[in-house]
């Protein structure tokens, strides 16, 4: 390999996971054929070693690996956009995770 390897812009980078890594969510929705589905609210966002998991009200609602699974904020800076096969059904989700904001 170069030195000027070509880069997968689709992976999910360790910055950007630290980036995520504790955020407090307002809710969490799945994205299916163009109509989004409310998972739960008040939750937090949880990356694990090669997982990552959206838990809302104590209870997991999304785990996938980070291998082959895709991050990304949203434009708004409002949320984080998740995609990859979910480990316990084995499906592949799209999942939007709104962050809570608190005033400091």
């Amino acid at each position: 390999m170069g030195l000027f390897k070509k880069k997968n812009k689709y992976t999910a980078s360790k910055k950007e996971l630290m980036r995520i890594n504790g955020k407090s969510i307002q809710y969490a929705v799945e994205r299916v054929d163009g109509m989004e589905r409310v998972l739960g609210k008040d939750g937090g966002i949880i990356v694990l070693d090669d997982v990552i998991v959206v838990m809302c009200e104590a209870h997991e609602v999304f785990l996938c690996k980070i291998d082959g699974s895709t991050v990304g904020e949203l434009m708004s800076g409002n949320g984080v956009e998740i995609r990859g096969i979910d480990c316990n059904t084995g499906e592949y989700r799209h999942v939007i995770a709104h962050y809570s904001y608190y005033r400091k």
